[in-house]
């Protein structure tokens, strides 16, 4: 029987870090073994990757042997990215929120958060929006003074939370910011490309609006395109009473890239101590769904070292009601899923649903794209 991972390379620290970057640059899911191990300690670690991807992750691993100069220095900025926290901030209360939450999160990972705000340009609006106008107008002044402010605000706001981080003795922290000309969704998307964060912070309007539109058409946009995870903080969580996620459920679909997903959620809540619960929900559990979620759990605990994760399944008539009671009874602190979570991906763009958890609650979303 042909294996399902088979390992790549036996590496030191270092340079498994570098390979797995290289990899993922290229759309190939890779895992690491070992990364308990000292930083410094000579070979060990072993990068693993589907077999289906054997062919072209050769390819990676021997341009990477050979790889001096500009290519190694790009593997390196890359895997540096993880400790960048993007936060597209247009001063609403939600969005103050969602960098209060992500300056905390930076302080457990010693990750630089860089505020953006996309901001209006006059000088793009169509001029038929403009007739009724019976004065003429300077775009160039009217831009100078948006910008000019929006500067002025992002600075200050950006130094409100330099305070907090030195008022609670917060090292390893860095707050940038900038200001973009455009519309919002397709500046921060192309932010994204250009920056390369980690991770993606934005706020939500919480249950105002039914359905996905409770996110605001931007950070559904951003969600459904960007290829980094995205951490939705809905506006009702209180950042101010910030506590760390020590319950966190993943929702599956049983679907491959659970490995890769669990892989990196694992790693992103190591510095919280977190629980992961594992879980899927359907009308009617079957055999195949028990010993795919046996393999999962194999794999990451045994294989990857991946501690503290619980995997299991739920009957239930309505999937939906199911994992609302579950996240009540587990107090579950954040939800994560993928993008081919299709099923309870769909319900978020669907206004008639009648419940909707994940709106009506003050628990933070966090959704991976998967690579394939």
């Amino acid at each position: 029987m042909k294996k399902e991972f088979i390992t790549l390379a036996t590496l030191t620290y270092m340079r498994a870090q570098l390979l797995s970057a290289r990899l993922e640059q290229t759309g190939i899911e890779s895992f690491m073994t070992n990364t308990n191990r000292m930083k410094e300690g000579p070979g060990g670690v072993q990068v693993i990757i589907r077999s289906e991807d054997m062919e072209k992750a050769i390819e990676v691993w021997e341009s990477f042997k050979s790889a001096y100069g500009q290519k190694k220095q790009e593997a390196v900025d890359f895997m540096r990215v993880a400790r960048r926290i993007l936060v597209p901030f247009d001063f609403t209360p939600h969005a103050e929120n969602a960098a209060l939450y992500a300056l905390q999160i930076a302080a457990k990972m010693k990750a630089d958060v860089q505020l953006l705000n996309a901001y209006f340009d006059p000088g793009v609006v169509p001029f038929s929006q403009l007739e009724s106008f019976s004065f003429s107008m300077n775009f160039d002044d009217v831009g100078f003074k948006i910008e000019e402010e929006t500067d002025n605000n992002l600075k200050a706001f950006s130094q409100k939370l330099k305070n907090i981080l030195k008022q609670h003795k917060i090292q390893g922290v860095n707050v940038f910011y900038d200001l973009v000309k455009g519309s919002a969704a397709s500046t921060i998307l192309t932010y994204i490309k250009m920056y390369r964060p980690g991770l993606v912070i934005m706020g939500t309007r919480g249950s105002e609006l039914e359905g996905f539109r409770s996110f605001g058409s931007v950070t559904a946009k951003v969600i459904k395109k960007a290829r980094v995870p995205i951490l939705a903080v809905p506006k009702d969580y209180d950042a101010g009473k910030f506590e760390i996620p020590r319950r966190v459920l993943y929702a599956t679909d049983l679907n491959q890239s659970d490995y890769w997903a669990l892989n990196k959620l694992a790693s992103f809540v190591k510095p919280f101590q977190s629980k992961i619960y594992c879980v899927h929900v359907s009308e009617e559990i079957e055999k195949p769904e028990e010993a795919y979620l046996h393999k999962v759990r194999k794999f990451l605990v045994e294989t990857l070292g991946v501690e503290n994760l619980e995997c299991g399944l739920l009957e239930c008539l309505d999937p939906q009601l199911g994992l609302e009671d579950f996240i009540k009874e587990k107090k579950i602190d954040l939800v994560a899923l993928t993008t081919h979570h299709r099923t309870l991906i769909s319900r978020f763009y669907d206004p008639g649903i009648a419940r909707k958890f994940l709106f009506q609650t003050s628990i933070p979303l966090l959704v991976f794209h998967a690579l394939k």
